[in-house]
């Protein structure tokens, strides 16, 4: 069978790609018969429509699938509509929000079914099924309709050995050229899930949901070598970093150290630096010697608050604001940068404790800093915001589509226009420094460049308030020197 995944980024954020639909299609046509293409709305929200029914008609697809994100239901709905009504084909959902709300996400007209946990062998089973005009039911976290009612067959599984999945084929994505130009950097993975459980994030609820291990990670030496590999492959299209979308690298010196010595053997080392996620807690003084002689350009860490209750307590991070100090002293002497994440008008926030995020950002003064404004996506959450006398603008958080902007949370200390004004503030008092850095580095450089991007970002219908922030965080300056 043919399977088309369509990714229905329509809000704006080009930020990231999708690693889901990538792997998946990316099985299906390495090791199974069937066929996937992928269609990419990001850089086409002008004439998304169009660009649908032209790649639906060059393609000829059975089935089209599409993953789920909880800030981009909207356009998922809009895009199952669109394709319901111009093409009548079959669509499939998986991923996070499916996962978490399969009841909800099945009751979408035009959905023949939802897939939960990871799909790489369940859809191969589906279409296995579909293609021989078999049951449909009966597969292992495959939700379907029929006669009108939902027909379940309990949780999903999680793939044991994700060392046995193939190298992600980008390729798959037409517009690549254009996230290299934009972003400068490409996705890799080697792990899947997540063994925290942090109060504001749902990736947890997916543990609960999917039987067996959830935090799976690969083989460090294979990992290091897949970075090479891409690197090798699209160094000549303006891969300027390699973007690690692990969630805990760091957490083990028996995993990362030869990660680190792989890297530095392969052909990549020296020539792409990369970028990995990692939480204070885990950092010490070893572990920042080996990332910074291997290449970490930057270690993107959450520091979510300056006040040690709201990180603490409400967050749950438990990180002393002397520990943050003492590893970004650290990792610069061992030329390490760092991308701080701070989150803002969360449950039990006060202007007060907003002011003293601002404060540790302005003296951590991290290479970039991103305050990012709460959104309730987990049941604790929830909870919290009416904990500490809080509660939620429901007309906001249905019309949200991203975590970067657009409060939804109220209380008597901040309302949802007071959080955004914080939000402004904060940016422009960190931002400075950094600012005043790239003019000196690059003069006039930096204005035509700034210029050109602009420029290109409204070629291509992108919003022009993230086109401005990310040129900033992307734009030619991936890596700070």
């Amino acid at each position: 069978m043919k399977i088309k995944f369509v990714n229905a980024t329509l809000g704006g954020d080009y930020s990231a790609l999708d690693i889901a639909i990538t792997c998946l299609a990316t099985w299906l046509n390495e090791r199974t018969d069937h066929r996937a293409t992928i269609t990419d709305l990001t850089f086409r929200r002008r004439r998304w429509r169009e660009k649908i029914l032209a790649d639906i008609g060059r393609d000829r697809p059975d089935i089209i699938g599409i993953s789920c994100n909880t800030m981009y239901m909207q356009y998922v709905r809009a895009v199952i509509e669109h394709v319901g009504r111009h093409c009548g084909l079959p669509v499939i959902l998986g991923g996070y929000h499916a996962s978490l709300k399969p009841e909800e996400t099945l009751s979408i007209p035009g959905v023949e079914a939802l897939f939960i946990g990871d799909g790489e062998c369940t859809l191969t089973e589906y279409l296995d099924r579909r293609e021989r005009g078999g049951d449909l039911a009966g597969i292992p976290g495959v939700w379907t309709k029929r006669d009108g009612a939902v027909v379940t067959t309990g949780k999903g599984r999680f793939i044991e050995d994700i060392n046995a999945l193939p190298i992600p084929d980008w390729n798959l994505w037409e517009d690549l050229d254009l996230y290299f130009y934009f972003l400068g950097m490409l996705y890799i993975i080697g792990t899947r899930g997540c063994p925290y459980k942090c109060t504001y994030c749902d990736a947890h609820g997916i543990s609960e949901a999917v039987e067996g291990r959830y935090y799976r990670i690969r083989e460090p030496v294979a990992y290091a070598r897949e970075i090479a590999f891409q690197w090798e492959k699209y160094r000549h299209r303006n891969m300027r970093l390699a973007q690690l979308f692990d969630q805990i690298p760091t957490a083990s010196i028996k995993w990362l150290r030869p990660f680190c010595e792989a890297y530095m053997e392969t052909g990549a080392w020296g020539e792409l630096k990369y970028s990995m996620f990692a939480r204070i807690d885990q950092l010490d003084e070893e572990k920042l010697e080996l990332l910074g002689k291997s290449g970490c350009a930057l270690l993107r860490v959450g520091i979510e608050a300056g006040n040690d209750f709201i990180r603490n307590e409400v967050y749950g991070k438990h990180i002393s604001k002397e520990k943050i100090k003492e590893i970004f002293r650290i990792a610069r002497a061992n030329g390490i940068g760092f991308t701080a994440f701070n989150i803002l008008g969360g449950p039990a926030e006060t202007p007060a404790t907003l002011r003293e995020t601002i404060r540790l950002a302005m003296e951590l003064d991290a290479n970039r800093t991103a305050f990012f404004i709460y959104k309730p996506f987990t049941e604790e959450g929830c909870r919290q915001i009416h904990q500490y006398g809080g509660w939620i603008d429901e007309d906001r958080w249905k019309a949200a589509d991203n975590i970067t902007f657009g409060a939804v949370v109220e209380s008597k200390a901040l309302s949802v226009r007071k959080v955004e004004l914080y939000q402004k503030a904060a940016y422009f008092l960190t931002f400075g420094r950094r600012l005043l850095r790239m003019i000196l580095r690059q003069r006039l450089r930096y204005f035509i460049r700034l210029a050109l991007y602009l420029s290109r970002g409204v070629r291509y219908g992108l919003d022009f308030g993230y086109t401005m922030i990310y040129y900033h965080i992307y734009g030619y300056d991936n890596v700070d020197k």
